[in-house]
Formats: C-alpha cells, sequence, structure tokens
C-alpha cells in the first residue's frame, strides 16, 4: 500500500505540470485595479472536478479533464452569485450544511466518553471567551478591500484561494519593486479547515508590505489526505503562475503550513523535491525548475520544464504539524477521538500519507542526495504545551530529515505554547511567532527594524481572558 499511495501521489503532482497554463488564467480590473482570477477558461479546457481527472498509462503526458457537469456548473454559479452579493452569509450557510454532513458521517469515529465530553466542554467554553475578537476577525476578512477572496485556482470543489494585497503590490503591478509573498496553508484535523484561518497571518503582514496568499484545500471527508495534497500542489504552482500579476516577487517566497496544513505542505514538498531528482537522475533537465519525471514503468512525456521547483522557495515553515499519522493514533486515542479515524483520512494507508515516513522509502533512499541539494531551509516550530499534535512530532522529524542528508534544518521548540498560540491567542495579544519568523526570511538583516518600527497595536481582547482562554483551550 505505502508504494501505491506514494506512486499515486507522485501521479497526481506529475499530472499538475502538464495542466493547461491557461484553464485559471488571471485577467486584469479587479477591484482597486488589482487582477482577478477568471473562474471559467477557454471552454474546450475547462477542467473536471479533481475526481473526474483520468491519466491514461499509454499517454501519461495528459491528464484527461471532462467538461464541469451541468450540475456543478449551476452550483457554481449560484455559490459565485451569494458571494458577489452576501459573501458573509453564503460562507455561514456551506458550513452550516458541511456541518451537518461532517456529523452525519463521523458520528461513528467518536468515543463519547468522559475524555471527549470534557474536551469538548473546554472547547465550547474557550470559544465562547474568545468569540469578541473572532468577530473582529470575521468583520475584518468580509470588509477589508485589500483582500481577494475566494479566487478559483483549479476545478475541485475547495480549490479556492484569498490574497492578501498591501498597497506596496499595488504600487508594483505599475513599475515598482515586486514584493514579498507567504503561501499559506491553514490547519483544521483535516476535517473543518477554511483559507479564512490564514486571516490573522494575512492582515498583519499586510503591515510590512507582504503580499498572503491563503490556499484552501479539500476537507475530509469529501476528500482525503491525497486529495488535499493535490489541492495544495495546484495552489502551490498557480501562485508561482500568476503572483506577479498582484505585484509579488516569485523569486522572494515562502511556505508556511500550520497543524494539517504543515503535514500537507511537507508531504508536497518532499514529493516534489524527489520527484524532481528523479527526473534528473533520467536525464531529465537538470535546471532549477526540471519537472518530476513519471513513476516507472512509464515513458516519458517531454515534457521536462515545470513552473516551479522546491528550490525557488526561501524556506519551508512548519507550525505545530502531525508529520507521522502512524504514532498519532494512540495519541488520538487518548483524547477521546477513534483512532482509526487515520486510516479513513488515509484510504488505509496511513503510511504512506505521513511525510516523515516517505524518508524510508527505497525511492528517498536512492535519491537522497540530489533531494537534499534541492530542497529549502525547514523551519519546524513547536510549543511544548501543544496537547494537540505533541511536541515529538517536530523533533522527531527533524531527526528524521537530517538523518536522510536534508542539512538545513532548524527545529524551533519553545515554552509555554500550546497548538493555537502561534495563529490565535499569540497574534490577539499582538505576539506573533509566525511574523516573527517569516520577516527574516524575506527581509534579511532589515527585519528587525520593520518589526520595531511598525505600529504598537492593542490587544483584541483584554489580556487576562486572553490567558484564561488560553489555559481552558483544549489543544
Amino acid at each position: 500500500k505505502d508504494a501505491n499511495i506514494h506512486r499515486n501521489l507522485q501521479m497526481r503532482l506529475r499530472s499538475l505540470s502538464v495542466e493547461d497554463d491557461q484553464d485559471f488564467a488571471v485577467i486584469l480590473g479587479g477591484c482597486g485595479g488589482m487582477p482577478m482570477a477568471s473562474p471559467v477558461a477557454k471552454e474546450k479546457t475547462v477542467p473536471a472536478r479533481a475526481a473526474d481527472v483520468e491519466v491514461e498509462s499509454e499517454k501519461p503526458k495528459i491528464s484527461r479533464l471532462k467538461s464541469l457537469s451541468t450540475f456543478w456548473r449551476l452550483h457554481d454559479g449560484l455559490e459565485d452569485w451569494g458571494y458577489r452579493n452576501f459573501p458573509a452569509i453564503t460562507d455561514l450557510f456551506n458550513v452550516l450544511v458541511y456541518s451537518v454532513d461532517l456529523a452525519v458521517r463521523s458520528v461513528r469515529w467518536f468515543q463519547f466518553g468522559i475524555v471527549a465530553v470534557c474536551l469538548g466542554f473546554r472547547l465550547i467554553v474557550y470559544a465562547m471567551m474568545l468569540l469578541p475578537a473572532f468577530l473582529k476577525i470575521f468583520v475584518a476578512y468580509y470588509h477589508d478591500r485589500r483582500i481577494q477572496r475566494r479566487v478559483r485556482f483549479g476545478p475541485a470543489e475547495r480549490e479556492y484561494l484569498d490574497i492578501y494585497v498591501p498597497e506596496e503590490a499595488l504600487a508594483a503591478q505599475k513599475s515598482g519593486q515586486p514584493v514579498p509573498v507567504v503561501i499559506a496553508i491553514m490547519g483544521g484535523a483535516f476535517v473543518i479547515g477554511h483559507r479564512g484561518y490564514n486571516a490573522q497571518l494575512g492582515l498583519r503582514l499586510l503591515d510590512f508590505g507582504v503580499i498572503t496568499v491563503g490556499i484552501d484545500y479539500r476537507n475530509f471527508p469529501r476528500g482525503q489526505i491525497p486529495d488535499m495534497v493535490e489541492d495544495v500542489g495546484r495552489g502551490v504552482r498557480w501562485v508561482f503562475q500568476n503572483i506577479h500579476m498582484y505585484g509579488g516577487d516569485p523569486k522572494n517566497m515562502m511556505l508556511v503550513g500550520q497543524s494539517a496544513g504543515a503535514h500537507l505542505a511537507a508531504m508536497m514538498v518532499l514529493e516534489h523535491g524527489l520527484l524532481q531528482a528523479m527526473n534528473q537522475a533520467n536525464g531529465g533537465s537538470t535546471g532549477e525548475a526540471s519537472l518530476p519525471m513519471l513513476p516507472r514503468g512509464h515513458s516519458g512525456s517531454g515534457h521536462d520544464i515545470d513552473v516551479w521547483s522546491v528550490s525557488d522557495l526561501k524556506c519551508f515553515l512548519g507550525v505545530s504539524g502531525p508529520y507521522d499519522l502512524v504514532k498519532l493514533g494512540p495519541h488520538l486515542a487518548s483524547r477521546g477521538l477513534y483512532p482509526r479515524i487515520v486510516d479513513h483520512l488515509t484510504s488505509g494507508d496511513v503510511a504512506g500519507c505521513s511525510p516523515e515516513r516517505l524518508l524510508e522509502t527505497d525511492d528517498w533512499k536512492a535519491h537522497a542526495a540530489a533531494v537534499a541539494k534541492l530542497l529549502p531551509p525547514i523551519h519546524l516550530f513547536h510549543g511544548y504545551c501543544d496537547q494537540a499534535v505533541p511536541v515529538w512530532a517536530s523533533s522527531d522529524f527533524a531527526e528524521r530529515l537530517q538523518e536522510a542528508g536534508v542539512e538545513n534544518v532548524t527545529l524551533d521548540l519553545r515554552k509555554g505554547m500550546s497548538h493555537t498560540y502561534p495563529v490565535i491567542e499569540g497574534p490577539m495579544q499582538r505576539h506573533d511567532p509566525q511574523v516573527e519568523l517569516i520577516l527574516p526570511v524575506l527581509f534579511g538583516k532589515g527585519a528587525q527594524k520593520r518589526l520595531e518600527d511598525s505600529p504598537k497595536l492593542p490587544p483584541m481582547w483584554p489580556l487576562r481572558i486572553l490567558n484564561v482562554a488560553g489555559y481552558i483551550n483544549p489543544f
């Protein structure tokens, strides 16, 4: 099974590289002069939902993209109308429908013992204590005109992204210097994620003249981890392909993932880097953007250049990520969750969907040195007080990476920080560890001065309440 999932992911990422570049092209004329993505390209190249994509072994270079069904065209049309006229209400309605669907499908995976009940009660109290601050973020997300929301980047149900465009980027669109870019992949336990979770980070980075692109992906049960990795890969490719239209600098870009997003981003980066190394070893292009080759058993496609390489990233920052789902199972059981839920998330191949386990495959061992030269610097951040994903998830992953030949790995463990502190309580207190780590990568030595000169913002909610909420937080 490990080999099957591994090959499946390779095929998916490889097929992204030969999709029609015009499928979701950018057109000018958006709000405030900003570009907007066209949700429908030429009729003959409109992609299907990812589930409808077929790759024929006889013609591996072609990803056959069928036309969108009438149902999905109607569905997208209604959603587009709703988001244009009532964006917040439409999002809330979608959340309600998804929540009912999730509850019906997943009730059998929960163990309703005392541990689960206590955790659920703590989560409700935590959310209520921070509700006023959440509402402020909610209002800013839907009313800040610097945010281009719900830009379609692919054919699947959740393949949308948000782009936070600072004033510096607007100037760069005309004649100025392009600005740095952060690609953000949110968490959500693979089940309840939404690109809007990147709002605190994106809004804060606007103050420093940085574009943030929040990429969405399908959630379980409507998608499994291979689907999610495909979504992330397609989104990253879209950013490299189009971000210059928004004033972004493709040469000064980093990838950030939190929790489940860190897992998916790590999986995508490692698989993409491995495929590049395999292509080079097989006689393909040796340029920085060499395209991943097809898995063994298929003939070459003739397409050996992709629009991006893992070496194009300035850094990968993984925050509180679960990088080995095999070892996570017993921990989930102790938290009141059905431990075999990871089997459903991974089509039964837990090891094959774990970035840490990829380092043990024969393919990786055969190309370890070449992959290590391609990978960007990797920074793994984790809090010792993380109850959702234990701190050993990052420390073990860092150790395995170094043992596998990846030298540029930084392990950053912080005392007193929970799973959500770097993305919720910390930024609400106006202490944002992610921003403190991102700016030095993008601005170098000038980052500290930018931090010192930035306006000092008041906490979004009284510090006492934020501290108590952090203590009650079940994560």
